[in-house]
């Protein structure tokens, strides 16, 4: 039994523009059904899919159980306007705005819900991260909105002083995790969050003349050594690809993640199951 515990499985791995284009005028199922396949044939039977504004992952959701795959979603990420999360996402302004998506989230069948924290990495400049980050009190009050809906909450977040802000407010995954410093070990140890660093995209860009090798490289390293440090203090870490990204094929991708944290010297079962019971299914 395999986790793929941070995939989107409206994405084909090769192209965003396209993949988004695929759904525009209606729900492709062949397309679903075809992503599932591949992580049936691959093991995989859990998938925590990172959600997407055109439905796709409830309709994946709505057809898993054919391929004996426990799938939970976020329906979709949930985004400060002017921060990251548009590829996927949907608004919001105020907190107001903010509590009605989670609210319109669990009417459409969400187990969790997801935020921004931060922005994505510039390869071109360094790793850099891009764009702002949330204020603390805003997320801690994101938090607290969705607990009282039942909810836990997943991060998408990069930068060590996010990551630990992230962590804080009661995020109880903190996705992707680049750029962390040691002293963010301490934070997940006290809070008992899980850690899915989704090495798989980095790694893979490797050598694909994208972006240089060297940034490449000296982001994963980076990450790398906290990684190993923190699984060896104990910080659940889980295995999530974040398959459909480029790259990153369904199936295939998730097989990278394990193998790249097993040369890490990292199992990530106990993290995988903590994922598993607490996104469980609201």
């Amino acid at each position: 039994m395999k986790y793929e515990c941070h995939g989107h499985i409206i994405s084909d791995g090769v192209s965003y523009k396209d993949s988004m284009a695929r759904h525009k005028n209606g729900i492709d199922e062949q397309f679903i059904r075809h992503n599932l396949k591949l992580c049936a044939q691959h093991g995989i039977s859990f998938y925590r899919d990172g959600g997407d504004k055109l439905m796709v992952s409830a309709a994946a959701k709505r057809l898993a159980g054919e391929y004996e795959i426990d799938y939970r979603s976020p329906i979709y990420i949930i985004h400060k306007s002017g921060y990251y999360g548009q590829m996927y996402g949907r608004a919001f302004d105020d907190l107001k705005a903010f509590a009605r998506l989670v609210k319109e989230a669990k009417s459409l069948g969400a187990d969790f819900i997801k935020i921004t924290v931060s922005g994505m990495l510039d390869f071109n400049n360094n790793g850099r991260i891009s764009g702002p980050s949330m204020n603390y009190g805003e997320l801690c009050e994101m938090v607290n909105i969705s607990r009282g809906e039942g909810f836990a909450v997943m991060a998408h977040v990069n930068g060590s002083d996010n990551i630990k802000n992230a962590l804080s407010a009661g995020v109880k995954s903190i996705e992707h995790g680049y750029w962390p410093d040691r002293d963010v070990i301490d934070y997940f140890l006290q809070t008992g969050a899980v850690w899915v660093p989704t090495c798989a995209p980095v790694h893979n860009l490797i050598g694909a003349g994208r972006f240089p090798d060297g940034v490449l490289k000296s982001v994963l390293e980076a990450q790398r050594q906290v990684l190993v440090e923190a699984y060896k203090r104990g910080v659940p870490i889980a295995a999530g690809s974040d398959c459909g990204a480029f790259m990153v094929p369904h199936g295939k991708g998730t097989e990278d993640e394990y193998r790249i944290l097993s040369e890490m010297g990292i199992e990530p079962e106990r993290g995988n199951r903590a994922i598993e019971e607490i996104f469980k299914v609201v």
